[in-house]
């Protein structure tokens, strides 16, 4: 996996000729930087100001898809023109509707997955409404293992309506019918512009289906080196600001 901003060469051609750009972003370890609670997660102000000047480019248009609810998402991203998307990319303007199914087994799964962590000092659980997550960042080791237990033994009984997504430090679960990132950038590159070129920067698991979607344009995950479906890689938050500065220089 190549360093993005050492191979910029082997991309800039793409950006420059290509007749619009379709920007797809994460939030969290991506724009952000990560933090022991969502709610200290806030955007740097030099990004924004990067994504004010690239939301005002006719050939480019901005979306931030995140696990985060949407309004919380575009609160924290606050860009004229830069499009926000919820729960992976399944809000995008409504209250997401589920089957009663789905909600009955999303409770009860909250429910048996707090009996199961019962209290573990560490470890916390966040309701999105539609889905939730558990963290365990600044947790101890073993309360962290007591976590994946609990969430392996989740997803063995609930996995017919719920699927669980590992992140930095946190398992997202949600219903089956909350398709993720994938489908949501597939779903707006069908209403793309002819001979748009997808660019997707995201920093873990939940953004793998992403970067599948978008394999013909350019892909890169924030992070340690690993495995992924991402062409390129950025180390942190500070360097997806400059590959956004770099790109804004490309974009006429």
């Amino acid at each position: 996996m190549r360093y993005l901003l050492e191979a910029w060469n082997a991309v800039v051609e793409r950006l420059r000729s290509a007749k619009s750009i379709e920007l797809f972003l994460d939030f969290d370890g991506t724009l952000a930087p990560l933090r022991a609670r969502p709610e200290q997660a806030h955007l740097p102000a030099p990004t924004r100001r990067v994504l004010r000047r690239l939301a005002r480019r006719p050939r480019v248009r901005i979306w931030v898809i995140s696990g985060r609810r949407q309004a919380d998402v575009s609160g924290r991203v606050a860009v004229p023109g830069v499009l926000c998307l919820g729960l992976y990319g399944w809000e995008n303007g409504g209250l997401p509707s589920l089957h009663d199914e789905t909600l009955r087994m999303l409770a009860e799964a909250r429910s048996a997955l707090a009996k199961r962590l019962d209290g573990s000092a560490g470890l916390w659980m966040e309701d999105k409404g539609a889905a939730f997550a558990l963290h365990c960042r600044g947790a101890e080791p073993s309360a962290c293992g007591r976590a994946h237990a609990a969430i392996e033994g989740l997803r063995g009984e609930f996995g017919r309506w719920l699927s669980v997504t590992g992140g930095d430090c946190v398992w997202e679960v949600m219903p089956r019918e909350l398709r993720g990132k994938g489908d949501a950038v597939r779903l707006h590159l069908r209403h793309a512009r002819s001979g748009a070129l997808p660019v997707y920067i995201g920093d873990d698991a939940a953004d793998e289906p992403a970067f599948a979607a978008a394999s013909h344009g350019i892909t890169a995950r924030v992070g340690a080196a690993r495995q992924t479906r991402a062409a390129f890689r950025l180390r942190n938050p500070s360097e997806v600001g400059r590959a956004l500065e770099k790109l804004d220089l490309e974009v006429p």
